[in-house]
Formats: C-alpha cells, structure tokens, sequence
C-alpha cells in the first residue's frame, strides 16, 4: 500500500470536518439579542437521575430550572482523571422544542468550586452557538449551578 493513500484517509477527516463546519459560530452571551432562542443565563440541574459507581457516573434526564420553572432536561456522563480531583465530562442539555447543547469540560470533585464546560455543539436553534458555562455543585452534589461565562 503506497504511503500516500493512507495519508489521504488520515487527512481527509480533517479536510471534511473543516468544510462542513464553516465559519457560521457565533459567540453566545447571556444579552444574544439576535438569537431566535436565547439560553438561560443561570440554570440548576437536580440530581435525582445520577448514578456513580467508583470513578464513572453518568446521569440521564435530570431535569433543569430557570427560576423556579422547569426548561429541559440534562444527561451525560464523567470519568475520574487519574491523579486528579477533577472530572471529565460530557454533558448534553436538552431544550424542548429548541434542541440541545452540547458541552464539555472538566468539573470538580469538590463541592463549590467553579468549573468551566465549554459549547462543544448544538442542534436546532442552537446550532452554531459557542462560549461556556461555569458549574458548580453543592455540598451535597445534588444541585449543579450553571452560569453563562
């Protein structure tokens, strides 16, 4: 097998992807004006569908607040880093009759610390939106503040 055509099929992902994605993000801020549906900029998650099993959890469908009134739901999942007390995460918040957010990031595995998951992606309405959320858990790690950077 030449050295070029397995080249190609490395590069080609990196081709494709710059292509499709295009250059139609946008910084999203809590006064996005112009947005057809602008993200809270203060959200609670509470922990009620969460499951940890030693240095993995994952959650689905723990439901998410603006003010007392209810706005979607979120899953995911985090992974313990090895040496750290931190967490990887995946996180994906769903936004009836909207779409989702994706984000991604680190948080604490103490309690009321700041950390910041970055828009990784969105669907729907919020498709294209970049910018991040700060995340912080209560003592109990039954209520996660989310707060947009």
């Amino acid at each position: 097998e030449p050295f070029w055509f397995s080249g190609l099929f490395f590069l080609l992902p990196l081709i494709a992807g710059n292509t499709i994605r295009g250059s139609g993000a946008r910084r999203l801020s809590s006064s996005d004006s112009d947005s057809s549906c602008p993200l809270p900029s203060r959200f609670y998650e509470t922990a009620i569908n969460s499951q940890f099993h030693g240095e993995i959890g994952g959650w689905d469908r723990n439901p998410i607040a603006s003010n007392g009134v209810g706005i979607g739901e979120s899953s995911g999942n985090c992974l313990m880093l090895p040496g750290q007390r931190r967490f990887g995460c995946i996180v994906t918040l769903e936004f009836p009759n909207e779409g989702n957010l994706m984000l991604q990031g680190f948080e604490s595995s103490r309690a009321n610390v700041d950390m910041t998951l970055g828009i990784v992606g969105g669907t729907g309405c919020h498709e294209g939106k970049t910018g991040s959320y700060r995340v912080r858990a209560n003592s109990r790690f039954n209520k996660m503040t989310y707060t947009l950077d």
